[in-house]
């Protein structure tokens, strides 16, 4: 059985979005496969509720289960992702937060290469709320770096809480408890505290990177990515916490220190000044980001072209067929 996991918090305009394209999915490249959706809600000030249960009502055929989480109190998300996880009964699945869509490509095309590998990293393109496609190559820089950032340099950049692996699939059996109950120690940083203890526990992962958008990330002013957001100073907070623990098991000097500058980049995301938060280009990370990109500028560069050229397209006009499909 295949899962889809939505996580939804005041989403009610946009939620529908992101199951349409989970109806997408299963009707276009579904054969046969069996699906269960796991929708969670983390006490939506809203009516996101009854939004997801209005569409299930027409689309519930589509499932051969459907597990509801909807919580009366907001909790985090992290808590949310948790609880979700425990709930998937097969060893695939994708994860969707409630803004954003998954993408008109085959989503299980990416996932049968779990039969190889223990991580499929995955590429995404960003989008306005009028379903414009951002086309600006360097955006996804750190995106096609992924198929870079390989062996020991992999578990270092992971290690120093780099925005890497965000859209990666993997099997439900490296959800370990003791990677689910770290994940449960924050709020916000769910994707970089998962993958950090994974790594942490599998030393000999095999990865891959598939530089196709899987999800489509909608842009808007509540989004931890946007600087000024809310809760962007809490994301930070929670990254330099995160590095605090690497640091605390960490043996080797040279690292503890390189976690430590990490931290303290991460305190300066979140300032209000923009020439504050220039020195976040001083840290470990973007010095790893710097030597990559120099090192393979030219294939770089390509995949960036291929990525954006090759898709946005597609991707506008997947939008808007689900635009429309909505509006009827």
């Amino acid at each position: 059985m295949f899962t889809f996991v939505v996580t939804c918090y005041n989403q009610a305009e946009v939620v529908p979005y992101a199951l349409e394209s989970i109806k997408y999915q299963i009707r276009q490249f579904g054969n046969g496969e069996k699906f269960q959706l796991i929708i969670t809600d983390d006490g939506s000030e809203d009516h996101s509720c009854e939004v997801m249960e209005k569409w299930l009502e027409e689309n519930q055929a589509l499932f051969e289960r459907v597990n509801r989480l909807f919580r009366k109190k907001n909790a985090g998300i992290c808590q949310n992702y948790v609880d979700a996880l425990r709930a998937v009964d097969g060893e695939r699945f994708v994860v969707l937060n409630g803004d954003d869509l998954l993408a008109p490509y085959d989503l299980f095309a990416v996932t049968a290469k779990l039969e190889e590998y223990d991580i499929v990293c995955t590429a995404f393109l960003k989008f306005t709320g009028n379903g414009e496609m951002v086309k600006t190559c360097h955006t996804y820089l750190e995106v096609v770096l992924q198929h870079f950032i390989r062996g020991r340099t992999l578990h270092r950049a992971v290690r120093l809480g780099c925005p890497i692996m965000g859209t990666a699939v993997y099997r439900k059996s490296l959800l370990s408890d003791e990677v689910l109950d770290f994940i449960l120690r924050f709020r916000t940083v769910n994707d970089r505290a998962c993958f950090q203890k994974i790594l942490g526990q599998n030393e000999q992962i095999r990865t891959c990177y598939v530089n196709q958008p899987l999800i489509l990330y909608r842009i808007s002013t509540g989004s931890i990515s946007n600087f000024n957001s809310p809760g962007r100073q809490l994301h930070c907070r929670e990254i330099a916490q995160l590095l605090r623990a690497e640091r605390v098991h960490e043996k080797s000097v040279f690292f503890r220190a390189m976690l430590y500058l990490q931290e303290k980049s991460a305190g300066v995301r979140a300032h209000s000044s923009y020439f504050v938060r220039l020195l976040r280009f001083c840290s470990p990370y973007f010095a790893i980001m710097l030597w990559l990109y120099v090192r393979h500028y030219t294939e770089i560069r390509k995949m960036e072209r291929q990525l954006v050229e090759l898709h946005w397209r597609d991707c506008r006009e997947h939008y808007k067929r689900i635009m429309n499909r909505i509006g009827r």
